[in-house]
């Protein structure tokens, strides 16, 4: 069988709308470059205007390299169409079964 990353928090992001097209995201992630490049252009915005923080993250082990950013694109994408934050953190068992 395949092994699963099992980390010891679940895939989180925080979108922020800013002023324009700015869109800030606290998130847990091992790889804001990649969560900025891909939330960019799933919104259609320079990279320059998506800036991606990181609170702290421990215990990763490597599984919030890249499959946490399909929770941070989702939630900059409802923060951007509503013009309001947005958070969104999933559950274990949808966290386990969707990356």
């Amino acid at each position: 069988g395949a092994q699963e990353h099992f980390y010891l928090e679940p895939h989180g992001s925080f979108a922020i709308p800013g002023e324009g097209n700015e869109m800030k995201l606290i998130c847990s992630t091992q790889n804001p470059t990649k969560t900025q490049i891909l939330v960019s252009h799933v919104l259609g915005i320079t990279t320059n205007n998506v800036v991606v923080t990181v609170k702290r993250m421990g215990g990763g082990f490597g599984g919030k390299e890249t499959r946490s950013c399909h929770v941070s694109c989702a939630a900059a994408l409802a923060a951007y169409k509503l013009r309001k934050p947005v958070k969104f953190i999933l559950d274990r068992d949808v966290d386990m079964t969707t990356t």
